[in-house]
């Protein structure tokens, strides 16, 4: 008889979104961003370590990073929402979403502004993993769409 693994399998769902060459040039000449996490987090401090951990990403790629005081012109957000299931048979799911949000107004009526209005979106997660994995499988799924923003907003700022 051979032994197997008692290691449970993880499984990932693409929920695929289309960037459109728009999408992208709503990230040119941008005077940095400021990263935020929402949703719910397996524990508490991980929306923080996260957050550090994407800004830590952006930082390397040489996009700046906005500290709380700075108000540049749309005060852009690269922003990561993770939602969580509750845990089941050891299991638990969560879907994580980064998107780019700005102050943005109606180009026929100037007056009208939209505060966080998403100009950009990275292609979605779902991801079913051990329950004591999960936070470390949502900041992996996170680094991998922060990414595909890094390629965007090079190519929109080459």
């Amino acid at each position: 008889m051979t032994s197997r693994s008692a290691k449970p399998p993880w499984f990932t769902f693409l929920l695929v979104a289309q960037n459109t060459f728009d999408d992208r040039l709503s990230l040119k000449d941008l005077d940095g961003v400021r990263v935020t996490v929402e949703g719910s987090l397996p524990r508490a401090a991980a929306a923080d370590a996260l957050r550090r951990a994407v800004e830590m990403q952006l930082s390397s790629a040489t996009i700046r990073i906005l500290s709380l005081g700075e108000f540049p012109t749309g005060d852009p957000h690269l922003r990561v929402t993770v939602s969580t299931s509750p845990e089941r048979n050891a299991l638990q799911a969560a879907s994580v979403q980064v998107d780019f949000v700005q102050i943005v107004f109606m180009r026929r009526n100037p007056s009208i502004t939209f505060n966080r209005a998403e100009t950009w979106k990275a292609d979605a997660q779902v991801i079913l993993a051990p329950a004591a994995d999960l936070a470390r499988e949502v900041q992996r799924e996170a680094a991998r769409q922060v990414e595909q923003f890094i390629r965007d907003y090079k190519a929109a700022n080459a």
